[in-house]
């Protein structure tokens, strides 16, 4: 059964919230660790897409440094 963000239980929510947060900073993490993106992605259970999005930040930080 799917949930209603809009009228949902607000712990529901901010529950949703800090899991999004935390699997963003996996990712991040796992990246300056050297883990690809398609380990990283099964580990995480999401689409390639976002991950992608994610790693870039840190490539993109990566080359500013050097």
């Amino acid at each position: 059964m799917p949930r209603n963000s809009v009228r949902g239980d607000p712990v529901d929510r901010k529950l949703d919230a800090i899991l999004a947060v935390l699997q963003d900073l996996f990712i991040l993490e796992g990246t300056k660790a050297g883990i690809k993106r398609d380990e990283l992605r099964r580990i995480v259970a999401l689409d390639v897409h976002r991950v992608s999005r994610i790693m870039k930040h840190v490539r993109r930080a990566k080359a500013e440094v050097e």
